[in-house]
């Protein structure tokens, strides 16, 4: 399938004193998917190979949450409340329904949605993600995350040490969407960003007292979740109790990848979630 390019130009709308930016692209009919980016992400962070076969299906919605991007404001320092501020930024778009894709925070942040909105969401897909207290990365990985400095290359090596597996073949594919990511990039996120998102993701992590993740179960919409055979930054294990504890939801593992997975296979992975979101199987 040909690639396709992000719009190059953003819309703005304003919701609850924030203005929030975001482009849309793909069908003009159906329910539009909202995509939920990565930690320190923006909207131009999504592999356009990805983008191209789910805009051929259906509308596509892209944004910058509160603080990211080119949307104005300070990134909250809880998943929670940036949930409020996502369905703050979709009610005013005028949708009454979406479908969800959250990738690792994004995903994160789609579950808060879910349980604070469900009736504004049809289905999820939920990508490299955990549930609230779930099984933690090796300390390396937070403390390789929130290091300071570094050259270009250092910064290029840990995103692939972070998104893709070891071998040749995961780490070229890698490379190429990295490529096609950096083509299309003109905003990056603050320090600000970062430091509020990892924040949100520390007290995501916390464990509670055991509870088994009951609250998983609360979350009825269909949902699809998504991972590589070894992720190092939200470990593959959080993928099995998401499938586990929700009761709708089914589980893909692809091979040879980590974190970056969608991205490692763009057309698969875009399929994959074309033929969810189009079931009526559940």
């Amino acid at each position: 399938m040909t690639t396709t390019q992000l719009p190059t130009q953003s819309q703005f709308i304003e919701a609850a004193g924030t203005r929030y930016a975001y482009r849309t692209m793909g069908q003009t009919e159906g329910t539009p998917v909202v995509l939920f980016v990565h930690f320190r992400g923006t909207m131009e962070n999504w592999d356009p190979k990805l983008l191209a076969p789910l805009a051929a299906a259906r509308p596509v919605i892209l944004f910058d949450n509160k603080g990211v991007g080119e949307t104005n404001g300070e990134t909250p320092e809880s998943v929670s409340e940036m949930a409020q501020d996502a369905i703050a930024f979709i009610q005013a778009l005028g949708h009454d329904q979406v479908d969800i894709l959250g990738f690792s925070i994004g995903g994160m942040v789609a579950q808060e949605v879910a349980l604070q909105a469900p009736n504004l969401v049809r289905k999820m897909v939920l990508a490299g993600t955990s549930p609230e207290a779930g099984v933690n990365p090796h300390p390396e990985i937070f403390e390789r995350m929130n290091r300071h400095g570094g050259t270009e290359e250092d910064g290029i090596n840990d995103f692939m040490f972070f998104f893709y597996g070891p071998t040749e073949t995961s780490r070229t594919a890698g490379m190429a969407s990295l490529e096609r990511i950096f083509s299309q990039k003109q905003f990056d996120s603050s320090d600000q960003v970062k430091a509020a998102q990892m924040q949100s993701v520390a007290k995501w992590a916390q464990q509670k007292p055991e509870e088994d993740y009951e609250w998983l179960r609360t979350i009825k919409h269909p949902v699809l979740v998504t991972n590589g055979i070894e992720d190092v930054m939200v470990p593959t294990k959080n993928s099995y109790i998401l499938a586990e504890k929700m009761p709708n939801a089914q589980l893909i593992i692809y091979p040879d990848s980590g974190h970056g997975h969608l991205f490692q296979f763009p057309e698969l992975f875009a399929a994959h979630v074309n033929l969810f979101l189009d079931s009526d199987a559940i």
